[in-house]
């Protein structure tokens, strides 16, 4: 539960708390207002009874003024005046000696019959500073208001006991509540609506700049205009929002200064790399030149001349290709997308690099025509050309065909344009069963600059992954022991 309740956002959690404490402070009003109702109706039933209880206290002091003790030989009679003055004020009277036994009833069944005991339940009340004792008694278990008060003669002289019965007490008190419950509880569900929507409403506002911080977050991106939080005020959300604001100007010139040092340290490896790729045939180039002067005029000049020239043309045809690789990959254009065939592009491709020099066979599976993707029309063509040559100098060496030889197969590249691969892209696999990738030099593959071969310059993979990307697409390749396949995903139009 504890786990459950970190997960939830912070501004709901927030509105948790707001609405729970105020519906908790409506229901406590609420209880403790039916508390009061209930008080209140028990003073307002108790100074009733006593203002009752009073006056009939009066007029039998003055009906008994001369009388200095009451006997059982004037229970009739005052049987008879108890009777007569229930009826004038809608109450049951009843009147005890000073021992504490009934001496006269208005309502004597309720004693005849045994519902009330003849002897009163307080053997002497205790009175408080206005000469009453008011209590709670009991009629088959439910419970009723009783006063009792001392029976005055004309001197003031306590005669007997005087007990005053109310029993609409506790039914009273209900029907007060049921009746405050009535008119409180629509009043208290409105006001409770009105101010849990304003709770809400002053949450969203007082939460808003965190909901922003989150958004803004999940949309930051390095050099953007509005990674910004505008807040204008100066409370601790304001502090937050200024911290934020503050960071994302340092990640911003952070990420300028490592995006300036990657660049230069770019360059500088790219230079390296040049100079490398152009100083290896310059060596050998320089020392043919230099024994082909000093044959000259010898009987062997012309067989090694045209030896000579033809590796230099090589050589030279070999500068010109680091050279144009070079100059591709550090335009790198834009890619810009339209419909093209696909498959029309592939088969072409394939068409010319069957002539390749290595003699490496490349069987093709797949449609001549007719399947469109969205990439560049232009560009396409030389991540096939890229992927196609990467896989046949993998199989080239002559180690390796003669291993091949060995183990009853030939070296072959097998190439399958599935059209149907899903709903929105098509695959198209390269596979060579060369030897495989090594695995410590996997994560490197798609590097510029990186190369396993002797004679390459490993920029023709890290081209072709920055043109199918940039048309929306995706390259992935897997290795083993027994070969190599890369795979081309390109979007549908």
């Amino acid at each position: 539960m504890k786990k459950s309740l970190r997960n939830i956002p912070i501004t709901t959690r927030i509105m948790y708390v707001v609405f729970a404490c105020v519906t908790g402070i409506f229901v406590f009003t609420l209880f403790m207002s039916i508390r009061y109702v209930y008080a209140s109706v028990a003073q307002q039933q108790q100074r009733d009874l006593q203002m009752r209880s009073e006056y009939i206290q009066s007029y039998l002091r003055s009906l008994y003024y001369w009388d200095v003790v009451l006997t059982p030989a004037q229970s009739d009679g005052l049987a008879i005046d108890l009777r007569d003055l229930s009826i004038d004020m809608q109450q049951d009277l009843h009147v005890y000696d000073l021992s504490g036994e009934l001496l006269a009833s208005s309502s004597p069944e309720l004693f005849d019959g045994g519902v009330l005991s003849r002897r009163m339940s307080m053997s002497e009340p205790v009175f408080n500073d206005e000469h009453i004792a008011l209590c709670y008694e009991q009629i088959n278990g439910h419970p009723y208001l009783i006063a009792y008060l001392p029976f005055h003669n004309g001197a003031f002289v306590t005669i007997g006991y005087i007990a005053v019965p109310y029993y609409l007490s506790e039914e009273t008190r209900k029907a007060e509540v049921r009746d405050l419950l009535e008119r409180l509880i629509p009043t208290y569900l409105v006001a409770l609506i009105l101010s849990l929507l304003f709770s809400y409403s002053a949450t969203r506002r007082m939460t808003a700049p965190i909901t922003m911080m989150e958004e803004k977050m999940k949309r930051f991106e390095i050099g953007a205009k509005d990674n910004h939080i505008d807040y204008p005020y100066h409370d601790e959300l304001g502090a937050l929002v200024e911290r934020y604001n503050l960071l994302v100007d340092r990640v911003e010139e952070s990420a300028e200064q490592l995006a300036k040092a990657e660049r230069e340290g770019a360059w500088r490896t790219m230079a390296r790399q040049i100079a490398h790729e152009i100083n290896n045939p310059l060596t050998p180039m320089k020392l043919s030149v230099q024994k082909l002067q000093l044959k000259r005029g010898t009987d062997g000049f012309d067989e090694y001349f045209d030896k000579t020239t033809k590796m230099l043309i090589a050589e030279i045809d070999n500068l010109a290709h680091i050279a144009q690789s070079f100059s591709t990959f550090a335009k790198q254009p834009e890619v810009v997308t339209t419909e093209v065939d696909v498959a029309q592009k592939l088969s072409n491709v394939i068409t010319l690099q069957r002539a390749n020099d290595e003699q490496i066979p490349i069987r093709y599976v797949g449609p001549d025509s007719g399947v469109i993707v969205r990439a560049d029309n232009e560009q396409i063509t030389q991540v096939f050309v890229n992927i196609i040559r990467n896989a046949i100098q993998a199989l080239g060496s002559e180690e390796i065909a003669d291993s091949k030889r060995t183990n009853g197969n030939s070296p072959d590249i097998i190439i399958i344009l599935n059209a149907v691969y899903s709903e929105r892209e098509i695959q198209i696999s390269v596979s060579d069963n060369g030897p495989g990738i090594p695995e410590k030099l996997q994560d490197k593959i798609f590097r510029p600059n990186f190369t396993t071969k002797s004679n390459g310059n490993g920029l023709g993979l890290a081209i072709s992954k920055h043109i199918v990307e940039g048309s929306g697409g995706r390259i992935e390749f897997e290795t083993s022991p027994k070969g190599t396949t890369f795979f081309i995903y390109l979007r549908k139009k």
